[in-house]
């Protein structure tokens, strides 16, 4: 008997009838789902992770669905505009079959009009709000699935999800199977343990993509030079081109540079996060039609939703890691065995040498399937979220506290005594109020508040508070509220890819019309830090210096010889198993090529007061002795209380959490981090080297 035979014949005409055949995980997930087994699944972005797992779990259940008229599945993805191309995804195969699709996030609410969904596709704010009311039409759910999974995995959201599912665990008579989807995950039992618990028993399914990765980096020494590039691939051919940006400024810099040109004008489009909705959808629909088309988008299209086929993707600056380098460059070429990417070492670089290398980094380990790994994160902030969801569910009331630790027990760091400490925390901040002899705690005056103003269900950090823009009266998108202090009445600005002028500013929002090109108009200013690369990164830089070979076709003539020279110079100087440094007026660099989190740690620990970090060095005003410094992370306890620094990036439950665990929180990138000990271990075994200040310029970071 073939696989799909297992499927329901109907089931699997209806998702699989256009397809010659199936692919190798497609295949390999139908029986563990039909048995009723939990999965972990990974495979290459566009390789039909959907399918594969929708096919087996409606075949289980969906005739009796179909006879009770029950919602009997739940698919969680991470944003709404997920949601909403999953639905336009979905809804053909399951309309197919009798089977009603649905929608739950802030702007639509499918169980509340008409009969409910059979199939209900949610985000985990939304599956959060269900809970809070008491949805009945959850009590008949068998499955969820849990797309985009690495987008959850050591969050705060994803510590919400997975007490959301242990709560909806709960109310359900004959348990609850799930299945979490990813294209990027190192290690699949973390990604098991962290959402669903260590006991919990799963099927790890993993699977390569098996694409070839044909990439270029070059060097753009300005932005004008851009132009040419996307000229010669775009004139006489039907091209789509996408093209990441690490910031919204920078989309909307590259878009600006785009349109100067009148031949491509009309053609270039901008998509992130802060465009309304409306306007998000509509960039995505014309795109999708138009024969020739440049997208330039942050992050926002990483995820899976569909825009069409992409002949080549171009990536301006380095993403912060591996798994953002698979997501961006899997949107090309899906039909294809091969992925085209175009790697861009921007203007405004400071180190081009080095970050053509750190490209280099990550087409290699992209290329051989590594991925760096990160153990399950002990975090704290969601839990104080979640007890104040759940006492504030029912009605404030005073709610034992055993019960909210038997809910959390499948957290084992979430002791007894650290949830206690989570609830007075909470209490003395005004959110909750402990009953005067039993041990529980009921709602105090900020909890209502917090449910009045909607702000119960979710965790995002404190620094996205917002202000509308507004075009007449439509809503353009929002921008951090801080612009409010940079713009006046006719301030030029560009926003979506389009040149405005400010008429009014209040409050109440940022009020625009539409202006012409022109040389005085400035960006929106979004904020946040800049992008530290993760250690694996700059640890992978360091070895590739020193390999013995370098895939010469990767870089452009010119950048070639860069790095070539480059390489020599630091090799000359230098051995893989030596930290080089430089004497100067300003102190001791050492090039350790360990990442910022590292080198502030080895700063701090060495007691180097006014040192300097960043992701290649450390500054420091005397010699250090790196034989003293700790192999292992753990070794520097005496100075976790130093590493902490607080973020806009904190959700509000973590500002409430006591300060032992905000600072514990925070270790967890440090401790957790399978790669840090390795960098240790190069470090504190390494003789140091001095070079001289020709050396020093061309390391160039």
């Amino acid at each position: 008997m073939s696989t799909l035979s297992r499927l329901d014949s109907q089931v699997a005409t209806a998702f699989y009838g256009q397809f010659p055949e199936l692919r190798e995980a497609q295949q390999a997930v139908i029986e563990p789902l039909l048995s009723g087994q939990n999965v972990v699944l990974t495979s290459g972005t566009g390789s039909g992770k959907t399918e594969a797992v929708m096919a087996p779990l409606v075949s289980k259940h969906w005739r009796q669905a179909a006879r009770s008229g029950d919602l009997f599945l739940i698919y969680i993805a991470p944003t709404k505009a997920l949601v909403n191309d999953l639905e336009k995804r979905l809804h053909t195969p399951l309309s197919t079959i009798g089977l009603r699709v649905g929608i739950r996030h802030g702007d639509r609410d499918d169980l509340t009009n008409g009969p409910a969904p059979h199939v209900l596709i949610t985000t985990p704010e939304s599956l959060d709000v269900l809970l809070f009311r008491g949805e009945l039409a959850l009590r008949s759910v068998r499955a969820v699935v849990v797309d985009e999974v690495h987008l959850l995995y050591n969050t705060q959201r994803g510590l919400q999800l997975s007490i959301l599912l242990r709560r909806l665990q709960r109310i359900l008579p004959d348990g609850l199977q799930w299945v979490a989807l990813s294209a990027t995950v190192g290690d699949l039992s973390n990604v098991r343990n962290f959402l669903m618990g260590n006991g919990e028993d799963a099927d790890l399914l993993a699977f390569s993509a098996h694409r070839t990765i044909d990439a270029q980096i070059r060097h753009i020494r300005n932005t004008a030079d851009f132009l040419p590039l996307v000229r010669r691939l775009t004139k006489g051919r039907a091209t789509k081109l996408l093209v990441f940006a690490n910031s919204r400024r920078e989309c909307e810099r590259l878009t600006g540079t785009l349109q100067q040109d009148e031949s491509l004008r009309h053609l270039v489009f901008a998509h992130y996060s802060s465009l309304s909705p409306e306007v998000r959808v509509d960039t995505e629909r014309k795109f999708s039609s138009m024969g020739t088309a440049i997208c330039v988008a942050t992050s926002t299209l990483e995820l899976g939703i569909d825009i069409g086929d992409i002949d080549a993707v171009f990536l301006w600056d380095v993403p912060g890691g591996v798994d953002s380098f698979l997501q961006r460059i899997g949107r090309g070429n899906r039909r294809s065995n091969k992925t085209n990417v175009v790697c861009l070492v921007p203007d405004n670089s400071s180190a081009v040498a080095i970050d053509a290398l750190r490209f280099a980094a990550l087409i290699n380990a992209a290329s051989k399937g590594e991925l760096p790994v990160r153990e399950p994160y002990d975090l704290f902030g969601a839990v104080g979220q979640q007890c104040l969801s759940i006492i504030a569910s029912d009605g404030g009331r005073f709610t034992r506290i055993a019960d909210l630790c038997e809910i959390l027990e499948h957290k084992p760091y979430l002791s007894r005594d650290v949830i206690e400490g989570i609830l007075a925390a909470l209490a003395s901040n005004g959110f909750l109020q402990r009953h005067g002899y039993k041990n529980r705690y009921g709602a105090d005056e900020e909890l209502h508040r917090l449910v009045d103003m909607k702000l119960i269900y979710g965790n995002f950090g404190i620094g996205s508070q917002t202000v509308d823009l507004f075009h007449g009266a439509k809503n353009l998108g929002k921008v951090p509220a801080m612009n409010l202090l940079r713009v006046r009445g006719s301030t030029y600005v560009r926003f979506a890819g389009k040149y405005w002028r400010v008429k009014k500013v209040s409050y109440e929002g940022i009020y625009l019309e539409p202006s012409q090109p022109t040389a005085e108009v400035i960006d929106f200013s979004y904020g946040g830090i800049s992008s530290v690369s993760d250690p694996y990164n700059a640890d992978c830089v360091w070895r590739l210096i020193h390999a013995s070979d370098l895939p010469a076709d990767l870089f452009t003539k010119d950048l070639r010889h860069q790095i070539e020279h480059f390489r020599s110079n630091v090799r000359r100087s230098c051995s893989e198993d030596q930290i080089p440094y430089l004497r100067s007026s300003d102190g001791i660099r050492y090039y350790t090529f360990a990442g910022y989190l590292v080198n502030r740690a080895v700063g701090l620990y060495a007691k180097k007061p006014e040192f300097k970090a960043d992701d290649f060095s450390l500054l420091v005003h005397s010699p250090i002795d790196w034989a003293s410094i700790p192999h292992h992370p753990s070794g520097f306890e005496d100075i976790f209380h130093l590493l902490y620094e607080a973020s806009t990036a904190q959700t509000l439950y973590q500002k409430q959490l006591p300060l032992d665990l905000q600072e514990r929180e925070y270790l967890q990138e440090w401790l957790k981090d399978t790669t840090i000990p390795h960098i240790l271990a190069r470090l504190v075994e390494a003789e140091t080297k001095e070079i001289d200040n020709e050396t020093a310029r061309n390391v160039g970071c």
